[in-house]
């Protein structure tokens, strides 16, 4: 059973779903349902960049974050 003063809260549970989000991206595995969640999270004010770095780094993006990031289109080559 889950308690309030566990170490995740709603903001950072819901950067994890980002993150997990991004990687399948990635890995060209995103179907329509990553897409809606996407653009729902997208515009949700809990859900930071911050926090969704912390996210990949957390589900072991670890030294692959630079690449990672290129893959992605988000920083240049």
């Amino acid at each position: 059973m889950r308690h309030r003063d566990d170490y995740t809260d709603r903001a950072w549970r819901k950067s994890r779903l980002a993150a997990r989000i991004l990687l399948r991206k990635e890995a060209g595995q995103m179907n329509g349902r990553d897409r809606r969640i996407a653009a729902q999270l997208s515009h949700d004010q809990e859900v930071t960049n911050r926090l969704i770095q912390q996210g990949l780094y957390y589900l072991g993006i670890g030294t692959r974050k630079h690449e990672f990031d290129q893959r992605l289109g988000l920083v240049e080559r």
